[in-house]
């Protein structure tokens, strides 16, 4: 992968993420088949949009490495990862006309691990046009309630009719600008006051945990530090509301972030 923004396409099989690479770059490289598993190795090209370039790379249809027993599949699943650790960000392809399986959990949930900035986009809207607003309710809860340390805003679109291409592309620089900036302390802190005043952590052995301030120490990924006294004691329900707040309040979508609660008075002391 070259300079610039590396974008992976991930998801089950069959789901258009060959289709979804074809509109984006203008091209008809990646194969489309109604046959699932069609792309094998990964295809990449690239694609300049303002001041960027943009590295984008059709993966094939990714699945559990226990599952994967004949020689094409594991080969898929390790050309996948590979390009997966890689990559800036992931666009994260569902079948709107389908359920989220076990498989797309786990999917998603490997992806976040690895620290990866996803956009959720939910594919074949054609065909749930009568459901359409009751399946963008049940997506948005889904993400919500399972992963507390991202916000999301799917994308709904139908790849054979519209894909919004400038809005997905603009999706897509907006990461990257977001990625080349540290948060001011004084903003940051203003953050942290608001979060506390709504809502202080509780009691734990007759003292409450107390966070003092809070640094925004990294970019790629977004990594923040909070620092104060008994931390060890947060709960991970207070953990994971800090999290969601510090989102909210900061309106960072699709990126993903990670919050170092460290005890100690002094948040120049140590990065």
């Amino acid at each position: 992968m070259t300079a610039g923004l590396n974008v992976c396409i991930i998801g089950k099989p069959n789901v258009g993420k060959s289709t979804i690479f074809n509109k984006i770059t203008g091209s008809h490289t990646s194969e489309v088949s109604e046959i699932s598993g069609t792309t094998v190795y990964p295809i990449e090209l690239s694609e300049k949009f303002k001041d960027l370039k943009i590295n984008l790379i059709d993966l094939g249809g990714l699945k559990k490495k226990s599952k994967s027993h004949e020689k094409k599949q594991k080969l898929i699943t390790s050309e996948t990862l590979k390009k997966l650790k890689m990559s800036d960000v992931v666009l994260f392809i569902l079948d709107g006309s389908d359920e989220i399986t076990k498989n797309d959990k786990q999917l998603f949930r490997l992806i976040l691990n690895k620290l990866k900035n996803i956009i959720v986009i939910v594919n074949k809207t054609d065909l749930i046009k009568e459901k359409l607003k009751k399946k963008e309710e049940y997506f948005k809860y889904f993400f919500e309630k399972n992963f507390p340390n991202i916000l999301l805003k799917p994308i709904f679109i139908s790849a054979l009719k519209n894909i919004k291409r400038e809005f997905l592309l603009n999706k897509l620089y907006d990461i990257f600008k977001n990625s080349q900036k540290l948060i001011k302390n004084k903003d940051v802190n203003n953050v942290l006051k608001s979060i506390l005043a709504k809502h202080q952590p509780v009691f734990n052995k007759k003292s409450r945990p107390t966070i003092k301030f809070l640094r925004h120490v990294n970019s790629k990924p977004f990594i923040f530090k909070a620092f104060g006294n008994r931390l060890t004691s947060l709960s991970k329900d207070y953990k994971n509301y800090f999290v969601k707040q510090v989102l909210l309040k900061l309106n960072i979508y699709n990126q993903i972030i990670v919050i170092k609660f460290i005890n100690n008075k002094n948040p120049y002391s140590s990065y």
